[in-house]
């Protein structure tokens, strides 16, 4: 039977899940070998709109790179939640910012709730790190993708003078996942 795996980060422009999208599918793709495939949906404005990147990972050709069904949500704000906690499958993993409110009526089996905006402002100095925060707590508690892919298609991507806060956001995320899938 075929291995795939869908992906998707909800939450607003300038929360850098378009970025943390490309990093995913590079991390399958370039250092674990998967076939991957990213598509993104933003509204016009910069920041503060809705945004939307979907991440495909397969062991087989992937003929169409859109997510209608996904086995793993993280949503960044509340609109994202409510919008796409639907698309979930039965047995999907859904990781919210703690700020948003989530609901019964999903019966979401899988649900982490965790401060990621906070854990980027407190450790890093700034929100606009939660979607590296985000990966690393997404790396946590999967083992879809290897956590040193991550960690390289990371450091593939930035300049090197921001690799120490890149990391320190990345491992956050990490620490993140581990304190909070104990509590789960």
């Amino acid at each position: 039977m075929a291995f795939r795996y869908s992906i998707r980060f909800g939450g607003a422009g300038g929360q850098g899940l378009i970025q943390a999208a490309r990093i995913v599918a590079e991390a399958a793709a370039i250092y674990d070998n998967k076939n991957a495939a990213e598509s993104c949906s933003y509204g016009p404005e910069a920041r503060g709109s809705a945004s939307r990147a979907e991440i495909i990972i397969s062991d087989e050709t992937i003929d169409y790179p859109r997510a209608e069904s996904i086995d793993f949500l993280m949503a960044l704000t509340q609109q994202a939640y409510d919008k796409y906690v639907k698309d979930l499958l039965p047995d999907g993993v859904a990781v919210v910012d703690s700020r948003i409110e989530t609901s019964d009526k999903y019966k979401v089996k899988h649900l982490y709730s965790a401060p990621l905006i906070k854990i980027a402002e407190d450790r890093c100095g700034k929100s606009s790190m939660v979607d590296i925060v985000a990966l690393g707590f997404f790396a946590g508690i999967n083992n879809i993708i290897c956590r040193d892919s991550i960690r390289k298609a990371i450091l593939a991507r930035i300049p090197k003078s921001s690799e120490q806060i890149f990391m320190r956001a990345y491992d956050a995320g990490l620490e993140a996942s581990l304190q909070y899938a104990a509590e789960k």
